[in-house]
């Protein structure tokens, strides 16, 4: 499982890319990110899993947080 942060200035991503393999990680360390802030997501992919999570920067830095965290465990 890759994460990758991009600041865009009023808006941030971040990309979370994952194989079929970590279906239920993927799909945790999502779940809490939205669940911990005000953010949007969108996911694609069957086989390799990509979800892309957006927001305002403040909220994607806290969105960032969750993802290492719970990626981590």
């Amino acid at each position: 499982m890759t994460f990758d942060y991009q600041d865009k200035g009023a808006i941030a991503t971040i990309t979370i890319t994952s194989t079929a393999f970590e279906f239920r990680k993927h799909n945790r360390v999502v779940n809490a990110a939205l669940f911990a802030t005000d953010v949007r997501a969108a996911r694609s992919g069957l086989f390799l899993m990509k979800s892309v999570i957006s927001g305002a920067s403040p909220a994607m830095l806290r969105a960032y947080k969750t993802v290492a965290r719970e990626a981590a465990q």
